[in-house]
């Protein structure tokens, strides 16, 4: 396991995060079915880009945006995808160097302190990340501001309403409850799915709209499973948890994976809900 480097102060959430996603980096996405990659084409689809329009994708991970959106702004176009996890981006260009993709750009930046000038861009992409941004109005000003008259602005949120994936979240509550571990390394904290929408309006975004769809994937079994925890955020109570009380947690998580084994394998739902918003001309917030 790598090591564990955390940040305490005013910026420690944000920090963790960071350091989180550096870690996770190598597999993120790699570990069993890659519902991250369906969500990407289906947010792309949605918000219907043109042929040589100049999109943002904020937290880009792997690319599960990105990579679609190229495909659809063509060479005229361009792709920026920026993180505040190195090694993230460090992954998804050898990627795109291996694929030769030519109009997509990788960039180390603060999705809540972006260096582009005003009305830089056509789309502003963010796929199941923005919960992790600590200041969630203030990244939705800068999303406002970097689009250009017209753009929009398309965030992906997810859920997982299966009974294993319920019973998993339950279940680590109660390890939470007995041994006050860190369920998470930070951001945001409230009812996106409900609330988002709301943000969006307050941020200046008009014709707010919400689509939604799902999938299941199915684990081969329950060490992939097992081990899909550790590729993205769900990594970070396991990782702080004593090895005593991991390996209790995972006795008792493999008897649960045992009773859901399907001859097909786990499945896993996921419900998927993409947030548009555009910004209207005059370059003001709604009020």
């Amino acid at each position: 396991m790598d090591a564990i480097n955390e940040t305490d102060g005013r910026d420690g959430p944000k920090a963790n995060i960071t350091n989180l996603y550096n870690r996770v980096a190598p597999l993120y996405g790699q570990v069993g079915p890659d519902a991250f990659s369906y969500a990407g084409r289906q947010l792309v689809e949605y918000i219907a880009l043109a042929d040589g329009a100049q999109v943002l994708d904020v937290g880009v991970g792997r690319g599960a945006n990105l990579f679609p959106a190229s495909e659809k702004v063509g060479l005229r176009g361009q792709v920026i995808g920026i993180d505040l996890a190195e090694k993230m981006l460090q992954e998804t260009k050898v990627e795109i160097d291996r694929l030769h993709i030519s109009n997509a750009t990788l960039l180390l930046m603060d999705a809540e302190q972006l260096s582009f000038p005003m009305s830089s861009f056509d789309t502003v992409l963010c796929g199941i990340a923005i919960f992790l941004f600590p200041h969630l109005e203030q990244a939705l000003s800068e999303f406002f501001r970097v689009l250009r008259t017209g753009g929009k602005l398309g965030i992906t949120l997810a859920r997982n309403p299966d009974a294993l994936s319920q019973w998993y979240g339950e279940h680590l509550t109660e390890y939470f409850n007995l041994y006050h571990f860190p369920l998470n390394a930070g951001g945001t904290y409230l009812d996106y799915h409900a609330e988002l929408p709301v943000y969006l309006a307050r941020s200046g975004f008009v014709n707010v709209q919400i689509l939604q769809n799902q999938t299941t994937v199915a684990y081969s079994d329950a060490q992939q499973w097992w081990d899909a925890r550790w590729t993205h955020g769900t990594r970070y109570s396991l990782e702080h948890m004593s090895p005593e009380v991991l390996a209790q947690f995972k006795t008792e998580v493999f008897a649960r994976l045992a009773e859901a084994q399907q001859t097909d394998g786990i499945p896993e739902a996921w419900n998927f809900q993409y947030i548009f918003g555009t910004k209207p001309a005059g370059n003001s917030k709604a009020t």
